[in-house]
C-alpha cells in the first residue's frame, strides 16, 4: 500500500527516506526549541524551610536560630517560610545525624549544631554518624568561648592556684566541655580541677557554684558577659582559664588553654580543642546541596548579619556578635579534621578517664 502525508501531498514513496528526515527536523526543532530554567525565586517562593536545633528551646543555639527563622527570609529570593524544629539529643549530635542521613539536601533544611562536634568526630565517638566536613556552612553568628570560672570564697585565686590545690568545679556529664576541657588541663597544664558531675547545662553549673555546693563552674563567656555581669562588676566571680585560641578582649588577663603544653602533641591537641570556639555557633546545611543554591543563602546569611534589626534583637537577649564568612568558617572546620593518627590517639588519652 502506499503511504501518503496527511495534508494530502504526493506519496512518501516516491522520495525515500524523506519520512524520516521530516522526523528528524521535527525532532530537533522540539529539542531545541528555549526551556525556561527555574529561578531561585521559583524554587523558595511559597516553600517552607526546615530550620533543626540540636537542643532544647531557650538556650543560646535555639535563640540564635529563632532570631534567624524570623528575619533571614526576606533575604532569601522567594522570601520562604522559616520553621524552627528543636531536635534535642546527644549534645545535638542526633539533629547532626539525621541531617547527614535524612534530611532534604535542596535549600529546604537548615541545621544549627554544636560546635563541639568536630572533636566528638575526630575522637571517634560512638554517636558520630556523620562527617563534619560534608556539611555546607552559610555563617556563623559568634564564637562560643567556654572557661573555667571560679567564685570568690574560693581559696583558688588564679590557674596558678589550681596546679597547687584540689579545686572542685561543677560538671554536666562525663565526655561533655565541662568534664573533657578541665580534664585536659589536669593532664597537659598540671592543674588539679575535679569535676562534680550532674548538673543540667551551663545554668546549673553556674547555680552550683552561686549556691557553695562547688567553688567553680564550667561557663562561657557570653554567659558571664551578659547574664551574669553583675558577678564580673562586683568581682563574684573570676575566669581562671579560656577555652580558646586567643584570649578574649575582655579576659585579657585570663589565659588561653593554647598557652600551655610542652610537647608539640600537647599543643596540637590544646589547639584541636580551642578550635570549637571559632566554630562556634553557627548555620548549616546537609550535603550535596547545590552549588547556586549554596551561594544564595550564603549571600542571604551574610545579608541578615548585617542588618541593624538581628543586631537589635541580639542587643535585646543579651547575646554575642561575632560572625564569620560561610567560606572561612568551611576552612576552618576542614582544617580541625585534618589532623594526624597521633594527635588523634593522644587526644584520646588527655581527654577521657
Amino acid at each position: 500500500m502506499t503511504r501518503r502525508p496527511t495534508n494530502g501531498g504526493p506519496p512518501f514513496d516516491r522520495w525515500p527516506g524523506l519520512g524520516a528526515t521530516l522526523l528528524a527536523v521535527t525532532t530537533f526543532v522540539v529539542l531545541a526549541a528555549p526551556v525556561k530554567s527555574e529561578t531561585a525565586e521559583d524554587f523558595f517562593k511559597g516553600k517552607q524551610i526546615n530550620l533543626i536545633v540540636g537542643y532544647n528551646p531557650g538556650g543560646p543555639y535555639d535563640v540564635y536560630a529563632r532570631i534567624t527563622a524570623s528575619l533571614l527570609p526576606k533575604y532569601i529570593p522567594g522570601q520562604p517560610r522559616i520553621v524552627t524544629q528543636n531536635m534535642a539529643g546527644v549534645g545535638s549530635a542526633k539533629a547532626a545525624n539525621y541531617l547527614y542521613q535524612q534530611a532534604s539536601r535542596d535549600g529546604l533544611t537548615l541545621g544549627v549544631i554544636g560546635q563541639q562536634l568536630p572533636v566528638s568526630q575526630v575522637l571517634g565517638d560512638a554517636s558520630v554518624k556523620f562527617d563534619m566536613r560534608q556539611f555546607r556552612w552559610l555563617g556563623r553568628f559568634t564564637s562560643g568561648t567556654e572557661a573555667s570560672v571560679i567564685w570568690h570564697s574560693s581559696p583558688t585565686k588564679s590557674l596558678a592556684d589550681a596546679m597547687k590545690r584540689e579545686t572542685l568545679l561543677a560538671a554536666t556529664s562525663a565526655g561533655s566541655s565541662s568534664d573533657s576541657f578541665p580534664l585536659l588541663m589536669n593532664r597537659i597544664a598540671g592543674t588539679k580541677f575535679k569535676m562534680a558531675k550532674g548538673y543540667s547545662g551551663i545554668t546549673g553549673t553556674m547555680l552550683a557554684m552561686e549556691r557553695g555546693e562547688t567553688e567553680g563552674a564550667h561557663s562561657t563567656l557570653e554567659q558571664l558577659l551578659f547574664a551574669n555581669r553583675d558577678w564580673l562588676r562586683d568581682g563574684k566571680a573570676t575566669v581562671l582559664v579560656q577555652y580558646t585560641t586567643e584570649r578574649h578582649p575582655a579576659f585579657p588577663n585570663a589565659p588561653a588553654m593554647v598557652e600551655y603544653g610542652t610537647s608539640a602533641l600537647d599543643k596540637q591537641v590544646m589547639h584541636l580543642f580551642a578550635g570549637t570556639a571559632d566554630i562556634g555557633r553557627a548555620v548549616m546545611t546537609p550535603p550535596g546541596l547545590p552549588a547556586d543554591r549554596l551561594a544564595i543563602l550564603r549571600n542571604a546569611f551574610d545579608s541578615m548579619l548585617k542588618d541593624p534589626a538581628f543586631k537589635a534583637e541580639l542587643e535585646k537577649r543579651n547575646l554575642e556578635y561575632g560572625p564569620m564568612s560561610g567560606a572561612e568558617l568551611q576552612r576552618r572546620v576542614d582544617a580541625m579534621l585534618n589532623v594526624s593518627p597521633d594527635v588523634v590517639k593522644h587526644a584520646i588519652a588527655m581527654s577521657r578517664e
